[in-house]
């Protein structure tokens, strides 16, 4: 029921982000008896599922807290409600994902106070790899941060784990399941560290799974595990983008649409961490194949040029130079699906150009990249257009690649 005289009140969030940030002050002050009852309050009381984010962070900060300084005096009831909660199927609500992924973080912090021998540590990481399966990015990825400290605490059991998460991700019969492995395999090794890839044969398990023709799920769960990998590890991964670079190349010209959305997906990951470094790396391979009669291997390498447009400004700016002539080149290429590709590739360049003057002449500038005639009308554009914005490094790359007579400078 609504109260009439509530309908035009604003909400009081403050109150509630100073009440949870008193928590977190009066912390020390905690005693065991209070533990569990703040915790329903947090949970069953939906605190951690606040409209606001500020009054959720607040919360979940005041948690972390009491946890780090009294959690491993209240061990077993704590864990008890936790993996109570996550056990429980709540509503696929916008507030029950957040508090879900809560209590996974802060589940994640109670198992640190164990110690590897406790058997509680299987409990715990169990719960935590059943969860992935839980139909909501947000918690998996939650549930990744939280096993990568729990390494050093299952080594035992740390192979065979890998194994399960492997599995899942090439045979799980749900698309979350499957996105979830990924996320755990991912998590766990970045827990391990980078000789975790090596010791657990990552790279050839995952080329050997791209290579299944019968079920597509293998394919697909390949090109998850490349993205959460490269989002997880970071540059860390990029030694390795060389052997991953023609398995996504194959993706993008898969038979089934899900693989190639996923292989998309997972270069538009890569090339957004990349570093200069990494760019060196990828780009001859790709440059080379638009050379290839293949017309497959050339469109998969166009659209992995045209993900660039997603690296960081300082790697756009340096691979603009580079790219865009040599996709202007094959748009005039015999095959339909290969000129197509090249276009929406050059589309995708002008679409994270941030300057608003430069978006608003990129259909102009692109047209006289490809088209010499029409330098004049783009000429004419950039003349008649008054700066009020400051030019980054992706929009200056893009004016400077038009024809010689067109450059401002």
């Amino acid at each position: 029921m609504v109260l009439a005289h509530t309908v035009d009140r604003q909400d009081p969030w403050q109150a509630r982000e100073s009440a949870a940030q008193a928590f977190g002050c009066i912390a020390p002050s905690f005693t065991n008896d209070l533990l569990e009852p703040f915790f329903q309050f947090l949970i069953q009381d939906k605190s951690l599922g606040d409209r606001v984010p500020g009054v959720r962070k607040a919360m979940l900060a005041a948690g972390t807290t009491i946890i780090e300084l009294h959690g491993n005096q209240c061990l077993a009831d704590l864990i008890s409600l936790f993996e109570s909660h996550l056990a429980t199927k709540t509503s696929p609500t916008e507030a029950d994902d957040q508090i879900k992924e809560a209590v996974v973080i802060l589940f994640g912090r109670v198992a640190r106070h164990l110690e590897a021998s406790d058997h509680r540590v299987s409990v715990i990481v169990d719960r935590l790899v059943e969860t992935l399966a839980t139909p909501s990015e947000q918690v998996q990825m939650a549930v990744s941060d939280c096993l990568s400290p729990l390494v050093r605490l299952m080594q035992p059991r740390l192979s065979s784990l890998i194994d399960h998460l492997f599995d899942q991700l090439f045979s799980a019969p749900q698309y979350a399941a499957r996105r979830g492995a990924a996320y755990g395999l991912a998590g766990i090794l970045h827990g391990t560290g980078i000789a975790g890839m090596k010791e657990f044969s990552v790279i050839a398990r995952l080329k050997t799974a791209s290579e299944e023709k019968k079920q597509y799920e293998s394919r697909q769960g390949v090109m998850f595990a490349f993205e959460t990998l490269s989002s997880t590890l970071g540059r860390l991964f990029e030694p390795y983008i060389t052997f991953v670079l023609p398995v996504l190349l194959y993706g993008f010209g898969d038979s089934s649409n899900d693989v190639r959305e996923a292989a998309q997906d997972a270069a538009r990951v890569i090339m957004r961490i990349l570093s200069g470094y990494g760019l060196k790396l990828v780009l001859p391979t790709l440059l080379d194949g638009l050379n290839e009669k293949q017309w497959r291997t050339k469109k998969g390498c166009i659209e992995v040029l045209g993900m660039m447009a997603y690296c960081s400004p300082k790697q756009l700016s340096l691979s603009l130079p580079i790219v865009i002539p040599r996709l202007t080149g094959v748009l005039m290429d015999s095959h339909a699906q290969v000129k197509s590709a090249a276009n929406k590739s050059l589309k995708q360049f002008g679409e994270v150009i941030s300057n608003p003057e430069i978006q608003s002449l990129v259909p102009t500038l692109l047209k006289a990249l490809v088209d010499p005639l029409k330098t004049p009308n783009a000429l004419a554009s950039l003349l008649k257009m008054s700066f009020m914005h400051y030019i980054d490094h992706s929009s200056l790359a893009l004016v400077r690649m038009t024809p010689y007579d067109c450059r401002v400078y």
